[in-house]
């Protein structure tokens, strides 16, 4: 599978010459064995991704093979790997059920696995990540139980898809180095090249190009040496976006032009190859050529109904709307952009466009939605920063962790092979290395949680927050109506400027604590962003959160705020109220219903709040 999130590929690589295979156009089906259905199986499964028709192939000779032998085991993997087909053609979730119901009874932990897997990149390519997450820890958990394999190693490629796919820089890259160290003791030159690849692809995100471009150069060096024209394409492309990134577009352009012909039939690989090649001849001046490439881009991506790179060619079309000067049109490019950003956690998409929107509605003098969109990509920028910073001391913390499980495994296995009689010794280190892969698992554990705080306040942020919100919404019963709250501080400003950013940060601090004393436990609130935050309160109306926002604001008014040399009472704000359906059924029309109201609070003087019109 590959994921365009940013523009970047984060690729399933598979091997195309497994050893001990089985000649499928030498070998008639009615003399394969059950050894020979499970080679062929596990040959599909390599060629998943680098070639799809050799898989397709092989899982229905395999299938065929094993309805003749009657050979249920055979028969459920060669039906798994059809499964993952229909994923990665873009065709609709099967009915695996029967299937996830076998490999129960049979006590089959691998194929548990990968069934839960395959529902949980499904329910992420749908959006629903918290159910994407569910699926996923119990792979997880049934991998935890398994030797490591060629299903182990994918599963850590998507766990880390996946978790990029969420936001969450940390896990990405934790899990791709997981299946790395897999690639390097079991798999061959194309499993490395995928892992290197993803591992790229996660630094690339969050900005830390210079991280990833080595990653990549090491993967083409690979390539170079093996016949995996799928790896070089898609690498080249990774690669070239990073140099996009880093003021060299001829490079660039230079890398993917040698593609454009390429036969394999994946349309978004393709959308994404040439949304690359437009802006590289954008920024080489190129408008004609520039605009040859955008429409075939734009045809593959929306054929393909691939959202991601829809959002990229749109974001490209911006770009050669401004190069031609057309501003209002760039405006409406980046608005279809802007559109699709919520289906993609991409900090590198999201900044571009919310950048470009601030400018050109500059230009076009609408001042207020110029600086709306330049805070939100203030905001942007700021937290990625945050994160490339800490993901990126990650990566260093888990390389060396894994070089040191890697040592102490590879010592292991030579005690082993040269002293059999020594089975206690290597028993101590086996233990120990569980410990350190618990160690590190523990260390992941909170590293996560942290992901989902605000480091100031401790409360949840944004992401958490909304990420949550669509959940709840999800599994909400009309007549059980949710409330939301947008909060803002008054006049927080001025404390900054009168008091210092030191006192701004305790007012900030307080208030958060007050705000969690007063909410039950299904209540939830989260900071926002600066001065702002969100309350959403379950099972309550619109008139019930207002009363709720009045207590609050009255303990807030007579709540001492003091750091030495400074203290300060009889603070106030502002709040916008939102229910749940009477205002709206999904999270971004709810949040704008309660920010219109927020706005209105302020227009009326500040200090109230203020509940949506219920006519919108």
């Amino acid at each position: 599978m590959m994921l365009i999130r940013i523009p970047l590929i984060q690729s399933k690589f598979c091997v195309k010459n497994a050893p001990q295979s089985v000649n499928e156009d030498a070998v008639p089906i009615s003399s394969l064995d059950k050894a020979d259905i499970d080679r062929l199986n596990q040959q599909a499964l390599s060629c998943l991704v680098g070639n799809r028709r050799q898989a397709r192939r092989l899982a229905q000779m395999a299938l065929a093979a094993a309805q003749r032998q009657q050979y249920a085991r055979g028969g459920a993997y060669a039906e798994l790997n059809h499964c993952w087909l229909a994923y990665y053609a873009g065709e609709a979730e099967p009915a695996c059920e029967r299937l996830r119901a076998y490999f129960q009874h049979s006590g089959d932990l691998e194929g548990g696995m990968e069934v839960a897997a395959l529902r949980g990149a499904y329910a992420s390519r749908r959006g629903d990540f918290a159910d994407a997450e569910q699926h996923f820890l119990q792979a997880r958990s049934q991998a935890a139980q398994i030797p490591d394999s060629l299903h182990k190693f994918m599963l850590y490629a998507r766990l880390g898809v996946d978790a990029l796919n969420r936001g969450d820089t940390q896990d990405g890259p934790r899990n791709f180095l997981l299946a790395l160290d897999i690639a390097e003791r079991f798999g061959s030159p194309a499993h490395r090249v995928n892992s290197l690849s993803n591992l790229a692809s996660s630094q690339h995100d969050l900005g830390n190009d210079e991280d990833a471009i080595p990653l990549l150069v090491e993967a083409l060096e690979i390539i170079g040496t093996q016949k995996l024209k799928y790896q070089q394409t898609i690498v080249s492309a990774n690669l070239a976006m990073c140099l996009l990134a880093t003021g060299k577009p001829a490079e660039a352009l230079a890398l993917v032009e040698p593609f454009y012909e390429w036969p394999e039939e994946d349309l978004a690989v393709r959308a994404f190859l040439f949304c690359i090649a437009a802006h590289a001849a954008i920024l080489l001046r190129q408008p004609e050529s520039a605009l040859q490439l955008l429409l075939r881009a734009e045809d593959y991506a929306r054929r393909g109904q691939d959202l991601e790179e829809q959002m990229h060619a749109w974001l490209v079309r911006g770009k050669l709307d401004l190069h031609a000067g057309q501003t209002a049109q760039a405006l409406a490019s980046l608005t279809q952009a802007h559109s699709l950003l919520s289906w993609t956690r991409n900090p590198f998409h999201q900044q571009q466009i919310l950048r470009g929107l601030s400018d050109i509605n500059a230009q076009l003098g609408e001042w207020q939605a110029a600086y709306g969109f330049l805070q939100q990509y203030q905001a942007a920028y700021e937290a990625s920063s945050k994160s490339a910073r800490a993901s990126r001391s990650l990566m260093r913390n888990l390389e060396k962790e894994m070089h040191s499980l890697k040592a102490e495994r590879d010592k292991a296995l030579e005690l082993q092979a040269a002293r059999e009689s020594e089975n206690v010794k290597l028993e101590h280190l086996n233990r120990e290395l569980a410990h350190q892969i618990l160690h590190v698992n523990s260390l992941q554990d909170s590293l996560k949680e942290q992901a989902m705080r605000d480091h100031l306040t401790g409360l949840y942020n944004r992401r958490h927050f909304e990420t949550c919100l669509n959940a709840i919404l999800h599994e909400a019963d009309a007549d059980a109506p949710v409330a939301i709250a947008i909060i803002d501080l008054d006049f927080f400003k001025r404390v900054n400027d009168t008091y210092g950013h030191n006192f701004g940060d305790e007012v900030l601090i307080q208030f958060a604590r007050l705000v969690e004393g007063q909410l039950r436990g299904t209540d939830m609130v989260c900071r926002y962003g600066g001065e702002e935050f969100c309350l959403l309160l379950r099972e309550a109306d619109s008139v019930i959160a207002a009363h709720k926002i009045d207590d609050i604001a009255a303990r807030y008014r007579q709540l001492l705020i003091q750091q030495a040399p400074h203290s300060l009472s009889g603070c106030t704000f502002s709040a916008g109220i939102a229910e749940y359906p009477r205002h709206g059924a999904g999270r971004h029309e709810l949040l704008m219903r309660a920010d219109s109201a927020l706005y209105a609070a302020k227009q009326a003087g500040r200090d109230r709040a203020c509940i949506a019109d219920a006519t919108g």
